[in-house]
């Protein structure tokens, strides 16, 4: 190895003298600016059509469920003008649906950020539904939180299953 040393050392020696360039260290320090420049302009543009990907993404597979919830209960129209009890039945399925899913060992940000949103939600509707009975118009204020809450549970378990069925 020592050896290898003095042959670098006689190689390196016998090279001409090298002058920097002037203004060698700005000019890097200019191209690495124009580089983050760039770059910074790039994220936002990026960032928008990731948001809007995801949300178009959502929108369809929301839209889907909808029309396999619809044709699975013949009863209920496409207004959302639910009976209680078939707005309750839906949430038992789109519930015992979510416990059948594998749990995801790993998630991606965007999606742990969606599901997060989406059980924060959940939580609120289901604390306003403890409460409701403390209001005067209990039963349309009840309907309408059902409503909201089956709506949440379908957008939860698509998000969910999207996660689980797509590669990371």
């Amino acid at each position: 190895m020592h050896a290898d040393m003095n042959e670098w050392s006689v190689l390196l020696s016998a090279l001409p003298d090298f002058e920097p360039p002037a203004a060698g260290w700005e000019a890097v320090l200019a191209a690495r600016r124009r580089r983050e420049d760039g770059n910074s302009r790039r994220w936002p543009v990026a960032l928008a059509a990731a948001v809007l990907a995801a949300v178009a993404g959502l929108a369809w597979q929301l839209q889907s469920t909808q029309r396999e919830l619809i044709a699975a209960d013949p009863g209920s129209t496409a207004s959302a003008d639910y009976a209680d009890d078939s707005v309750r039945a839906q949430n038992a399925k789109l519930e015992a649906l979510l416990a059948s899913l594998p749990e995801a060992r790993v998630m991606r940000g965007s999606t742990a950020f969606t599901v997060s949103q989406l059980e924060d939600r959940l939580a609120f509707v289901d604390d306003r539904l403890s409460r409701i009975t403390l209001e005067p118009n209990a039963p349309e204020h009840a309907e309408r939180l059902w409503r909201e809450r089956v709506e949440l549970m379908n957008s939860l378990v698509q998000v969910r299953y999207a996660d689980v069925a797509s590669p990371l």
